[in-house]
C-alpha cells in the first residue's frame, strides 16, 4: 500500500484501546475512498472481527484473503491506526470480516487548533434567517464558513450568536446539522467569513466529521 511507511512515522501507543461498538474507518488497498465499519470483537494476538463495511458492494471485490488495509479509530480524543490484512469474509451465521490482529498500533493526537481546508456545501440558520454557505476549513472543535452578501443573504451575524449549521459531508446523502457559537467575523468586500465553535453535535454529525478528519489529518 503506497505511502504506508510515511503514514506510520508517529508515536507508538501501548496496547489496543478499542471498545466493542467502536466505529472504525478502513483504507483498503486498491480502493480510493475510506469506508466505515463497527468493531465487534477480538482474540488477542490472533484476530479481530468487524462488521462488513458500509458501501459493501463497492469494496466487496477488495476484501479477499491477504489484501491489506489501514484501520483507524478514535479513543479519548486521539486517533489510532494500524496496518492489517483480511483473513476471511464471513457470511454465515453472521456477516462480518476477520482481520489480522495488529503488531503495531500508532497514536496521534487530533489537532485542536489547526484547521483542514475543505469545500463542504451547507447552510446556516440564525433565528428565522437561512442562508446557503460553504465550509472552507474544519476541525473537531469548529469550522469556518463563507457566504456572499446580497439582498437575499442579508443576515447580520454577531460574535456570540448561537447558530445551527448544516453540512453536506462527502459520501453522505443528507445534510447533517450541529449547533455552534459564532467566534469571529471577517468581511472582504461583499464576502463574509464566519468562524464558529461547535457546542452540540449529534452522533450522526460526529461520525462523518471524524471520518473526514481521519482521511485528511495525517494517517
Amino acid at each position: 500500500m503506497e505511502g504506508i511507511q510515511a503514514s506510520f512515522e508517529l508515536e507508538k501507543s501501548e496496547g489496543l484501546n478499542i471498545e466493542i461498538g467502536t466505529e472504525v474507518y478502513l483504507d483498503i488497498d486498491g480502493v480510493n475512498f475510506s469506508v466505515s465499519s463497527i468493531f465487534i470483537g477480538l482474540l488477542e494476538n490472533e484476530f479481530m472481527i468487524i462488521t462488513l463495511p458500509k458501501r459493501f458492494k463497492s469494496v466487496q471485490n477488495k476484501l479477499f484473503q491477504g489484501n491489506k488495509m489501514i484501520v483507524k479509530f478514535l479513543h479519548d480524543g486521539s486517533l489510532y491506526a494500524f496496518q492489517t490484512s483480511v483473513i476471511e469474509m464471513i457470511t454465515d451465521p453472521i456477516k462480518a470480516l476477520a482481520i489480522d490482529y495488529p503488531k503495531i498500533v500508532q497514536k496521534q493526537e487530533l489537532r485542536v487548533v489547526k484547521r483542514n481546508h475543505v469545500v463542504i456545501p451547507g447552510r446556516a440558520e440564525l433565528r428565522k434567517h437561512k442562508l446557503p454557505v460553504v465550509v472552507f476549513d474544519i476541525s473537531k472543535m469548529g469550522c469556518c464558513f463563507k457566504y456572499m452578501e446580497d439582498k437575499q443573504n442579508s443576515v447580520i451575524f454577531r460574535e456570540g450568536d448561537m447558530i445551527r449549521l448544516f453540512c453536506k459531508f462527502p459520501g453522505v446523502e443528507n445534510e447533517l446539522g450541529a449547533m455552534a457559537h459564532v467566534r469571529n467575523i471577517r468581511r472582504e468586500k461583499r464576502q463574509f467569513s464566519i468562524g464558529t465553535e461547535f457546542t452540540e453535535m449529534t452522533k450522526k454529525f460526529i461520525s462523518p466529521l471524524m471520518e473526514l478528519l481521519c482521511s485528511i489529518e495525517g494517517f
